[in-house]
């Protein structure tokens, strides 16, 4: 029993992961339960016959390019583009199949403000593409908790398949459509996987996960890349009762393969990314909570030329029923 608990937390415990998503597409958290972390899924699950239903904007602020370095790239033979931030609205419900299955449901809404881009082929000019904007493509999750000790030691296996139902259309101010990787869709089936683990020690929860997301080809031929991200946290509940509150630490890492379009892998896309994210939750009566994560980079380790992030915001509240 020691060897497999061991076996468990060092499988969902690795140190080097990637990526859950670029900057342009919603990270987000989970959400759905009343306890324990934001961004990192638990291995908990929701009871038998219990929904739960999520509301979540994120803000991604970026430290974008100004025009005189995007003509200084296209001035040096290079091709580069710029957004000022990004936001998303993301919904979520969930439902307990069993006390040991949870089935849910995430569609976001994207947002990226006032993108930009300089070509090498056309080094004086600033191309001006405005906001792109509109649904993203919708992701089913499967939460299985197959272990589950008398020590408050659990483990789950997550799978999940995100479905190309978001907008691929999205037309700039010039009325053409932006390329692949600033709409909101990105036209691909892409499954998901993960592990996940939780150990509760009195008013302390600790938690990590790995999720790895196969990309495959979508609109305007493009593989956006394939994800794979890690999380780890550790929630304490500082107050108990009918009215809770949680104080909560989270290290986020996020890795993202090059794109590649008809072929041709962009070097100005894909990299590694960690943040420390400080949180804290509010419970009320046990059936509604209202969350809160500041993600602070200190890792970004970007190819080629791309917007650093400066900071990511998320804010949520859930409903359990």
């Amino acid at each position: 029993m020691i060897k497999r608990k061991a076996a468990v937390l060092a499988i969902a415990g690795i140190v080097y992961f990637a990526g859950m998503a670029s900057a342009h597409h919603p990270s987000g958290g989970v959400g759905l339960g009343q306890t324990g972390p934001i961004r990192t899924t638990p291995a908990t699950t929701l009871s038998g016959g219990m929904f739960s239903f999520a509301v979540q904007a994120e803000y991604i602020s970026l430290d974008s390019f100004s025009d005189s370095d995007l003509l200084g790239f296209s001035g040096r033979g290079k091709d580069a583009h710029t957004a000022d931030s990004v936001f998303h609205a993301i919904m979520g419900i969930g439902y307990g199949i069993t006390n040991n299955l949870t089935i849910s449901i995430n569609i976001p809404y994207e947002q990226v403000n006032n993108i930009r881009e300089a070509h090498s082929d056309e080094p004086d000019e600033i191309h001006q593409h405005g906001d792109a904007k509109g649904f993203g493509d919708m992701t089913i999750m499967a939460h299985y908790r197959f272990m589950k000790t008398d020590d408050k030691l659990e483990a789950a296996v997550l799978g999940g398949l995100k479905i190309p139902t978001g907008k691929t259309n999205d037309r700039d101010i010039h009325g053409e459509t932006f390329e692949a990787e600033f709409l909101p869709g990105s036209g691909a089936w892409s499954p998901i996987f993960g592990i996940a683990a939780t150990k509760k020690i009195g008013r302390v929860s600790l938690d990590t996960n790995v999720q790895y997301t196969i990309r495959n080809g979508g609109t305007q031929v493009t593989n956006l890349g394939d994800l794979f991200n890690y999380n780890a946290a550790i929630s304490y509940r500082a107050v108990d009762g009918d009215f809770a509150w949680d104080l909560i630490l989270e290290a986020n890492g996020e890795w993202k393969e090059k794109q590649k379009t008809r072929g041709t892998w962009d070097g100005n896309s894909g990299g590694h990314m960690i943040f420390i994210s400080p949180g804290t939750r509010l419970v009320m009566g046990k059936k509604v909570s209202a969350f809160l994560s500041i993600g602070i980079p200190v890792l970004q380790d970007l190819n080629g030329i791309q917007d650093d992030t400066n900071l990511k915001s998320l804010f949520g509240i859930s409903f359990s029923f």
